[in-house]
């Protein structure tokens, strides 16, 4: 089960007993998917569809306007009647009035299907032909009632041996130099779809060459000509750590003022990654940590 599918051991166990007990005759429960972006959530739904043998239909909920659109546009013509599994991508952008229909549909309590009323008619939720995924990156954003009516089922950063085997998986019929392709994965930012978009920049650069095995001088030459540094850090992430290496403990107006970023973008596209690997530190103000000071030594 989910055999083509890297890591997330025990993703892949929950998902598996439930893929089970929907076999052996039980009612799958409403599922949240929780985890970063690029760790493999609608890839897994996907696994998790072909395993009980059903049709995904994926939603992406920043395109729902609101309830009524849903049951007219999608949920009635759709889903209603039909053997699927619903995906709910990016649930937090679910609309209120959406969200409180979903709070009654999903009290079920192993109910086979409920019926919720939806303007002068009905919906029903048939829970043995339909499964519900839900799946976000902002946990924190779900109202707390619907979650609770959720299984959630966490996704974990994936570690280099996980993201080494992603990359080969991808580019199977190419062949890595001692242990170069654990080089190549120190490279990637965590995520299997970043690990994704460097095995095809490798693919890239042996059908420009017209080769199938890479050597250290090749890799050297993919990360000149990509601008590839380790731990897949940005120029902009860099910049951040060369400012507070040079002038010490610096607030966030700082780091704005001297880079030319906006607070909002170094908080998002920026801090977050640094923070995570280690390399920054917030007491009140921004810190270079050691670990940080080693990758700009490594990158000089």
């Amino acid at each position: 089960m989910f055999e083509t599918l890297v890591g997330q051991t025990e993703v892949k166990n929950r998902l598996g007993f439930y893929a089970k007990a929907h076999k052996a005759g039980s009612i799958i429960p409403p599922i949240m998917l929780n985890g970063a972006k690029g760790l493999g959530k609608t890839e897994f739904a996907k696994a998790f569809a072909k395993e009980i043998g059903k049709k995904l239909l994926e939603i992406n909920c920043g395109t729902i306007r609101n309830a009524q659109q849903f049951f007219e546009q999608v949920f009635m013509p759709a889903i209603a009647g039909n053997e699927m599994i619903v995906l709910f991508d990016e649930c937090h952008a679910l609309p209120k009035d959406l969200v409180e229909v979903f709070l009654t549909a999903f009290n079920s309590e192993g109910a086979k299907s409920k019926q919720v009323s939806i303007g002068d008619g009905f919906a029903t939720f048939d829970f043995e032909k339909q499964n519900f995924l839900f799946a976000t990156t902002e946990l924190h954003k779900i109202f707390d009632p619907l979650k609770d009516r959720m299984t959630v089922v966490d996704f974990e950063t994936y570690n280099s041996v996980d993201l080494s085997s992603i990359i080969q998986k991808k580019i199977d019929f190419i062949e890595f130099d001692n242990d170069l392709i654990h080089q190549v994965a120190k490279t990637v930012r965590g995520n299997a779809r970043s690990a994704i978009k460097r095995a095809l920049e490798i693919k890239a650069f042996c059908e420009i060459k017209n080769k199938y095995r890479i050597n250290a001088r090749d890799w050297l030459e993919i990360k000149t000509l990509l601008g590839i540094k380790p731990y897949g850090l940005t120029n902009l992430e860099v910049q951040i750590l060369g400012v507070l290496k040079s002038n010490g403990p610096s607030s966030l107006q700082m780091l704005s003022a001297v880079t030319g970023m906006s607070r909002s973008a170094i908080q998002l596209d920026a801090e977050n990654n640094l923070l995570r690997s280690g390399f920054m530190e917030i007491d009140v103000k921004r810190k270079i940590t050691n670990k940080g000071l080693s990758i700009l030594k490594e990158l000089s």
